[in-house]
């Protein structure tokens, strides 16, 4: 069993809105059939002690016949202690999902508020 893991590039998300953004598409890797790992990395610097960091990760193909439609996981909540940056606790979500090598998956998330800072979001898919 090897695994592999595919890392977005880090995509600003629109702070005034709570809608959903892509962040990156991803191409499946050769030699794999099974997603196992959801993860996303939320940069937020300059966050007051009053915000809170929470939203949604979805999983979306247009080319793959075993997905069966979006894919959703929390974005785990970060409530800072003080002002400054942010220090989102990396969480992967355990996942068992089919996939097809060569098909792609387009990472976007949604944050549940609007906040003063432009955070910045990075996501991970970990495969087997």
């Amino acid at each position: 069993m090897s695994f592999k893991s595919m890392v977005t590039a880090l995509t600003a998300q629109n702070a005034t809105e709570t809608t959903k953004t892509l962040i990156d598409t991803i191409t499946v890797p050769q030699g794999v059939s099974r997603l196992v790992g959801v993860g996303a990395h939320v940069h937020a610097k300059g966050l007051t002690t009053l915000e809170t960091v929470s939203g949604i990760i979805e999983l979306e193909s247009d080319d793959m016949a075993p997905w069966g439609g979006t894919q959703s996981f929390l974005l785990p909540m970060q409530n800072p202690l003080t002002s400054g940056t942010a220090a989102m606790n990396p969480y992967i979500h355990p996942a068992n999902i089919p996939v097809t090598p060569g098909s792609h998956i387009k990472f976007s998330t949604t944050l549940d508020m609007v906040l003063t800072i432009t955070p910045s979001v990075r996501g991970q898919l970990t495969f087997e």
